[in-house]
């Protein structure tokens, strides 16, 4: 099965954010370090989906990771280094199998590549990513995490790492894409197996936690313009180092 896994969201400094999203009313930790990127984070988790902010304390090791065809760090550098929304990880099961179909369906596939990273008490989490593409097209890279999902959540909240927002019972609702083609859409929901919605000018991406909603534009690129979060005590929105986070309460 396929689900939203995290967003992420480049900013200048990650430890910033947990005090920052705190007055917000959100839930968020210290993550780690990267050694091998040159990035470390700071994480909001919302069940098991989560917002990953993210820095660079290495410029060099990000160089290094953005020649790498496909990766979010090579979507960072594409974007100039501008810090905002910029990728999405899509959570599975079955990365062997999937880097596999992915290849027969024609698209250029790096890994599955093992990683790890030490948390701040010094435990270490284990995952493995895959990146794929086609010609410019960027879609969501994939990730299998170590042991299952009901294993990771009690893990996680022993260590503290989820906990209650002060801002409400949240959820990440929807990702909000603009895109002068709606046929990015169709590919998606068909590399995933997503149900989708057509309408007019948008098409929407039925995920089992979340919807993915591309809306039409008349110029420009793909861009990940938005994260609507759901079950909020009062509605806002929430401008952050180039993002824009908009809470509603139903």
């Amino acid at each position: 099965m396929y689900a939203l896994d995290h967003i992420v969201h480049f900013v200048d400094k990650p430890e910033n954010l947990v005090g920052e999203t705190r007055l917000m009313g959100l839930h968020t930790v210290h993550g780690g370090k990267h050694d091998m990127w040159g990035t470390y984070n700071s994480l909001s988790y919302f069940g098991l989906s989560y917002i990953e902010f993210i820095g660079v304390f290495d410029q060099a090791l990000l160089e290094k990771s953005a020649s790498e065809p496909f990766t979010l760090h090579e979507s960072y550098k594409k974007r100039n280094y501008e810090n905002g929304l910029t990728r999405i990880a899509i959570r599975t099961d079955t990365i062997e199998e999937d880097a596999e179909n992915l290849r027969e369906a024609g698209f250029a596939v790096y890994g599955p590549d093992d990683f790890s990273r030490t948390r701040p008490d010094g435990s270490v989490v284990k995952w493995k990513l895959l990146h794929f593409g086609q010609n410019d097209l960027e879609f969501p890279f994939l990730i299998q995490w170590e042991g299952t999902d009901e294993e990771r959540y009690a893990e996680l909240v022993k260590l503290g790492t989820i906990d209650a927002h002060s801002l409400g019972d949240l959820k990440i609702e929807e990702i909000i894409y603009s895109t002068t083609d709606l046929a990015i859409a169709k590919e998606w929901a068909n590399i995933f197996k997503f149900e989708v919605e057509e309408k007019q000018s948008s098409s929407i991406l039925k995920a089992p936690n979340c919807q993915i909603s591309f809306h039409l534009k008349e110029s420009g690129k793909t861009e990940l313009e938005r994260i609507v979060i759901k079950g909020a005590k009062e509605e806002k929105e929430v401008k952050i180092e180039g993002a824009t986070y908009q809470f509603i309460t139903s």
